[in-house]
């Protein structure tokens, strides 16, 4: 063996020798110092419902699926529950809706949340005691479902520590106490009033099909069809969308103030015998909410009352006024649009002024552009698009400021009759849609004029907004281009 073979042979055997020593600091210490921080971490977790490295039979990290909370707070214990993809409730000592953002926030808090320190391994009584365990803080019970199987915990939280606002924390049977971020006792440690939605009575506009209301002053019954609400009583007439919306989210955003108890002889002293406004709300799954609300008059005020029953059970509580807003005069509800009709059917035009001929414009069909509206009377041309189209806007958002006479005998007397402006709407099968009638002004209101829509009856609009609507030739036809 040659001088250069040996010490070929002595660099291979010195490499392998590096690369064990290498391995063996990569696998056997690098690695395992990686596993150790790891499973610490995991550890060190409020509330690890998942075991360390836990597989989902996907391979994929289980989902834990929270279903029980038992929350103890200022020595009254309130226990929630939730059913699979479904909503807190409270079961204990009340029943009703719980605050979501509040659960979420424990829930939220449980996960995510580390301990900071282990403060001593295994405290004695005194020290416990020292720590604020003998009258604790809060106590949080959680259970979760990971690949099927239920996992719990429990945490009781003790004092404060002066020094950096922390908390001393013990989980389970556990002996060690731990230190945790003071915010852990803040979302942790709430009330039966803190995890209870606050607001009750909130129903999900597109939910509601019909509301039938019945007051001391007011009655009537609403029905949504094709979002469009109309009334069905007192009179069959078109409801006002914007205000219904917004009485129904009115009465929604009302925030409990307290939760009295719901007792029968509660609710006699309430006044619910005999409500000052009784609604019911039908839903688009045919279950119906009922909403009374009651008044006491007190030295300091007012006080209001909602008692909600639904297919869930009751809930009362303490409001402010927002929650009369049912209590509508019909007549501040009926459809505020002087004319009712949708801009897409409308396929004619017909503006008439007297003194003048008729403007007829015209674009073919429904499904025409708006580049196809032409001029077809009294002489044909292409059309200013913008005037046509700016036309159709004014009048489908003119509104009533004031609704008058139904019905007169003398619609001249408005400058209402058959001499007046009008525009005429019409569809593709040639009915006419909507009519448009532009009256006199109206004395003493600056802008005012009287006007005639789709209802039967006298109606004052502003008539700034009729100023450029296209009663002359010259204002729609466009003479820089071939109508043929």
């Amino acid at each position: 063996m040659t001088q250069s073979t040996k010490t070929l042979l002595q660099m291979v055997a010195l490499l392998a020798i590096a690369g064990s020593i290498g391995g063996y600091a990569y696998f056997g210490v690098f690695k395992k110092d990686q596993e150790t921080e790891k499973q610490q971490e995991h550890d060190l977790r409020l509330f690890a419902p998942q075991k360390y490295e836990e597989r989902a039979p996907d391979g994929g990290a289980p989902p834990a699926e929270f279903t029980r909370l038992s929350v103890t707070a200022g020595g009254t214990t309130t226990e929630l529950e939730r059913a699979p993809g479904g909503e807190w409730q409270i079961v204990s000592p009340v029943k009703g809706k719980a605050d979501r953002l509040v659960t979420d926030a424990i829930v939220s808090q449980l996960q995510t949340s580390k301990f900071k320190a282990t403060l001593e391994e295994d405290p004695d009584p005194a020290s416990l005691e020292r720590y604020g365990f003998k009258q604790p803080q809060f106590v949080v019970q959680a259970t979760a479902q990971v690949n099927g199987q239920p996992r719990s915990v429990k945490l009781v939280g003790g004092a404060e520590n002066s020094f950096d606002g922390s908390i001393y924390v013990r989980r389970n049977d556990e002996k060690p106490v731990f230190t945790a971020e003071g915010g852990v006792r803040f979302t942790m440690a709430k009330s039966t009033f803190d995890l209870r939605d606050k607001q009750p009575f909130a129903v999900e506009d597109a939910r509601v099909q019909k509301i039938a209301l019945k007051s001391v002053n007011n009655e009537y019954l609403l029905e949504r069809t094709d979002k469009q609400w109309s009334f069905v009583k007192p009179n069959t007439e078109a409801a006002d969308n914007p205000s219904v919306a917004s009485m129904i989210a009115t009465v929604a955003q009302e925030r409990a103030q307290r939760f009295p108890d719901d007792t029968q002889e509660n609710r006699k002293a309430l006044g619910f015998d005999a409500p000052l406004i009784d609604t019911t709300l039908t839903l688009v799954d045919g279950q119906t909410v009922r909403l009374r609300v009651s008044r006491q008059v007190t030295d300091a005020g007012e006080n209001f009352y909602v008692l909600r029953d639904d297919a869930g059970g009751s809930s009362l509580a303490q409001v402010g006024p927002g929650a009369t807003q049912y209590d509508r005069n019909p007549g501040d509800l009926r459809d505020k649009s002087i004319v009712r009709f949708k801009k897409e059917a409308v396929t004619r035009m017909v503006f008439r002024d007297l003194g003048g001929p008729e403007i007829v414009v015209d674009k073919g069909s429904v499904d025409a552009s708006a580049e196809a509206w032409k001029v077809v009377a009294p002489r044909a041309g292409k059309a200013k698009i913008f005037k046509v189209t700016s036309a159709l806007w004014a009048l489908a958002s003119a509104k009533i400021l004031a609704a008058g006479e139904e019905k007169p005998k003398d619609w001249g007397k408005y400058g209402l009759d058959d001499k007046a402006k009008s525009i005429a709407l019409f569809g593709a099968d040639g009915k006419e849609l909507a009519r448009f009638v532009i009256g006199k002004p109206v004395p003493e209101t600056p802008s005012g004029f009287y006007v005639r829509g789709t209802r039967d009856q006298v109606l004052q609009s502003d008539g700034s907004r009729f100023v450029d609507l296209p009663f002359k030739l010259e204002d729609v036809l466009d003479e820089g281009k071939d109508g043929g």
